[in-house]
């Protein structure tokens, strides 16, 4: 029997789940997955997406996950059916590259990146408990990437001094990866684990591709928004089915 893809945007989910570890994740994750599907299959590859390399080096998420994996994967479940449970192998493994290739993609994060185009909200803002003028926020209101200092002569702005941390390639992997299993694949089912709206586009090109698309969204009571719900015509919203953790 065929094996089951499950994409899951690692960091999309809700951190209550990842903390007890990517093996008890994916089999969660499994159970929210329709017992009339799973029934097709003998074994579920779960592949976690993420930032997991920079500069070709594993970062530090990377390495907490990989003990684990590698303890813990394969292993065997056992799902419910309408009679009794099904036994199903469960693979985990993070996605370094994209599906049916060797590829590793040595860049994944970039640390320290400026942030660009920011502003502050207008205030009051949520939860101030003096939104009168008197907030000790009061004085970032009306701040942008493009404040400058005020000293004579500096020439640094705002947008120098905040960074973050950025993954690159990530959803773009998950998205070329929705392509493969539709397309290359021709995989009659994939599951797809996030509510990051980014990756609609790949999973509307799997549907209109046939393949039926399981979209778990990663944040408890989510659902997919009706303005994308509205991209689906009669063909392909048979396609597609939606649940969340």
């Amino acid at each position: 029997m065929p094996t089951l893809t499950m994409l899951v945007d690692y960091d999309n989910v809700d951190p209550n789940l990842t903390r007890a570890g990517p093996i008890n994740l994916a089999k969660v994750l499994a159970t929210n997955i329709p017992a009339g599907v799973l029934g097709q299959y003998d074994t579920i590859k779960a592949r976690l997406y993420g930032g997991w390399r920079v500069q070709g080096n594993l970062t530090v998420s990377a390495q907490r996950l990989i003990p684990d994996i590698r303890s813990g994967s394969p292993t065997i479940i056992y799902t419910p059916t309408s009679t009794s449970h099904q036994a199903l192998r469960l693979v985990v493994e993070l996605a370094e590259g994209p599906i049916g290739t060797s590829v590793v993609l040595e860049e994944t994060l970039v640390r320290d990146r400026n942030l660009r185009r920011f502003r502050a909200r207008t205030s009051p803002w949520n939860e101030c408990a003096s939104p009168n003028g008197s907030c000790g926020f009061a004085h970032i209101a009306g701040l942008t990437h493009n404040t400058s200092c005020t000293s004579s002569g500096c020439g640094t702005r705002l947008s120098d001094i905040f960074v973050r941390d950025e993954q690159k390639m990530v959803d773009t992997l998950l998205v070329a990866d929705i392509a493969h299993q539709a397309f290359v694949q021709r995989a009659n089912d994939v599951v797809v684990v996030s509510s990051d709206i980014d990756m609609w586009p790949g999973l509307l090109l799997a549907v209109q591709a046939g393949c039926n698309v399981i979209h778990i969204h990663s944040k408890q009571g989510w659902r997919t928004q009706r303005h994308l719900i509205r991209t689906l015509n009669v063909q392909t919203s048979r396609c597609y089915q939606q649940t969340s953790i």
